[in-house]
């Protein structure tokens, strides 16, 4: 019971964080400047500036296929290979994010950059938990069969 609680609780934790990636897209397709390159940005021609949102709209694009995996990795946790998926987005995102601030230099250490990356270290810590524990054999009904099996029961009480 109380690892149905966990498991519930970080579902929502999930579905916070593809929350967060979704405001990442929403915001990378309606605003022109993007939180990576402006460092470079900075040092470029002035009109480029202006006309170059390539990055912007990778960056987004990027964040909503990693919102999708964190929805589905909510929904479906319990199907390891489902995790793992979320687990590979997340590390992909920390390593893109890490390797423009420190090897690209493309942006600075900054607020956009070290809050969402704690905040997936926090979740892939999570997922490593959780995919640990898909391991154990957990008494886990699958939803159709109690419903059936509850059907079953009243008509056969009912009767």
């Amino acid at each position: 019971m109380v690892q149905e609680k966990v498991l519930y609780a970080f579902r929502g934790w999930l579905a916070f964080v593809a929350f967060m990636d979704l405001g990442v897209t929403f915001r990378s397709f309606f605003e022109n400047k993007c939180i990576l390159g402006t460092h470079s940005n900075l040092m470029a021609d002035e009109h480029f500036i202006h006309e170059e949102s390539t990055l912007p709209r990778v960056l987004g694009m990027f964040a909503l296929l990693k919102a999708i995996c964190l929805i589905h990795c909510s929904i479906f946790i319990h199907y390891k290979p489902i995790v793992s998926i979320g687990a590979l987005s997340i590390i992909i995102f920390i390593t893109m994010y890490l390797s423009e601030a420190m090897v690209y230099r493309s942006t600075t250490m900054n607020y956009f950059i070290i809050f969402p990356t704690v905040l997936n270290s926090l979740t892939l810590g999570g997922l490593v938990i959780i995919a640990q524990k898909i391991n154990k054999p957990m008494e886990c009904i699958e939803e159709n069969v109690e419903l059936l099996m509850t059907k079953y029961k009243y008509r056969k009480k009912k009767i």
